[in-house]
């Protein structure tokens, strides 16, 4: 039971303890209570008697009043006047005399439990004093030594305990006495403010700089409410969260780790938007209101070429990067689209069609020319005679074996009959060779066939020979 009473003390102590070591002090005390001076004679023995309950002259109520003011943190001066009345024991006379004890006194104390900077709820202390005592119609000096401690019950209000021995001198003294007393003990007032912040030091977090109230006495240049030495941007307004740094598009990101601080975005983007949310920020997408890839700058690619669409003169066709993502199966760097040779690599200046060197290009020529001169038709018709049609599969072969080269297919006559019956005629008979050639395999865009009449002769028309060699098909290599 015994050792139960003993925890149960503890926690006590320990709950006191920690509710009142860290509270706020006051520089001034104020104290109130009873007192009980012990006039007691030391003839047989000093202290003999002193501390015989009986032999104090307790008075009830009031008889003690006090003042004290902290100087630094350990040290207190004051003042106190006690007043009563008292018997010399153990003699008794029973002749209550009046009794005045003043004195000017200083404490140290142990713990700096009251007045600045509190450590404790108990509060001990020595106390030296000096003042005058009255007692019996004499009034002599006195010197006392003593202790004492403050116990405080909450922040300002405690109850005080104290003994001392005042030592009276003079020729013609009153008796030395011990001085017991127990009253109670208000705090007030505000300590040393050496920053000048209206906060007292003891009291103030930041003591040396000038600061605010509502932060314990420390400043807050950004007035973001979090003080500076706690604040990891202490010039730019902040929020708590990021220890007074700022979030000004408030997306959960720093400003300082923030990629885009004035567009809210996403810790995946660095704190940077990302509208079609392709991976990509919009500050580097290309596309940014389109799901695009990371590899096309955040734009899409419909046809995979490489070519990102809004380049791509083919989006929807596979096509090469040579020529901006559409087709080029020769792989000229000409487009389908554009080559009149698709199929065979070829240069620019003839439209993607290969360049044959001059000589080449005047062999096929005259091989071409040769065998045209052998093509026959019906009189006045564009029937092909089939005797033509060796000198003409001649032909053929040599498209089929350049079938890059376009060629042009041109109708002749003499100015024999009606000019626009010429005319008609010559244009019929070409197409009648281009038909023939249409029908071996060659294909109709590789061919033009056009009908001049009379209108480009050879040769004279006055002689019959002249007049054959007029009529005539020409066929030859288009540039």
């Amino acid at each position: 039971m015994k050792s139960i009473k003993l925890l149960l003390l503890a926690c006590i102590m320990m709950f006191v303890s920690n509710t009142f070591a860290q509270n706020k002090d006051y520089p001034w005390l104020v104290g109130f209570g009873t007192h009980g001076p012990q006039m007691t004679i030391n003839d047989d023995g000093f202290f003999r008697e002193y501390f015989r309950f009986k032999n104090w002259n307790l008075l009830p109520g009031i008889g003690k009043i006090w003042v004290d003011r902290a100087i630094g943190n350990s040290f207190t001066v004051g003042t106190q006047i006690s007043l009563g009345i008292a018997d010399r024991r153990p003699t008794i006379t029973n002749e209550n005399k009046f009794f005045l004890d003043w004195d000017i006194n200083a404490k140290y104390k142990f713990a700096n439990g009251y007045i600045l900077n509190t450590k404790c709820w108990f509060d001990p202390y020595i106390i030296g004093s000096a003042g005058l005592t009255h007692f019996d119609k004499r009034t002599n000096p006195s010197f006392g030594l003593g202790a004492g401690t403050n116990i405080w019950l909450t922040p300002k209000f405690g109850v005080n305990i104290e003994t001392s021995y005042n030592k009276t001198v003079g020729k013609v003294r009153t008796p030395s006495y011990m001085h017991h007393a127990i009253g109670f003990v208000v705090r007030f007032g505000k300590g040393a403010d050496k920053d000048k912040d209206g906060i007292a030091d003891f009291e103030d977090a930041c003591p040396d700089v000038v600061g605010l109230v509502a932060l314990g006495g420390c400043p807050d240049a950004d007035g973001d409410g979090i003080m500076d030495n706690a604040d990891k941007c202490p010039t730019v307004a902040g929020i708590i969260a990021f220890a007074g740094c700022p979030d000004t598009d408030g997306d959960g990101i720093m400003d300082s780790e923030d990629g885009c601080p004035r567009d809210a975005g996403s810790k995946e983007m660095n704190g940077c938007p990302d509208r079609d949310g392709d991976g990509v920020m919009d500050k580097d997408d290309q596309c940014p209101d389109v799901k695009g890839s990371i590899a096309m700058n955040g734009c899409p690619d419909s046809d995979g070429d490489g070519v990102m669409d809004k380049n791509d003169a083919c989006p929807t066709v596979f096509g090469s990067t040579k020529t901006n993502g559409c087709p080029d199966r020769d792989n000229d760097g000409i487009a389908d689209k554009e080559d009149k040779c698709p199929d065979v690599a070829g240069v620019a200046e003839r439209q993607g069609c290969p360049k044959m060197d001059e000589s080449k290009r005047q062999e096929i020529q005259n091989k071409i020319a040769f065998a045209a001169k052998s093509i026959q038709f019906e009189t006045g018709k564009d029937i092909i005679k089939p005797i033509s049609y060796k000198e003409l599969d001649e032909v053929v072969a040599i498209m089929k074996e350049y079938d890059f080269v376009k060629f042009v297919i041109a109708g002749h006559t003499d100015n024999l009959g009606n000019v626009m019956k010429n005319m008609d005629l010559s244009a019929r008979r070409a197409g009648a060779v281009m038909n023939y050639f249409v029908a071996k395999g060659i294909s109709p865009s590789r061919l033009t066939s056009n009908g001049y009449g009379d209108t480009r002769p050879i040769a004279t028309n006055a002689t019959a020979e002249g007049r054959q060699q007029n009529r005539r098909v020409d066929i030859t290599l288009k540039d």
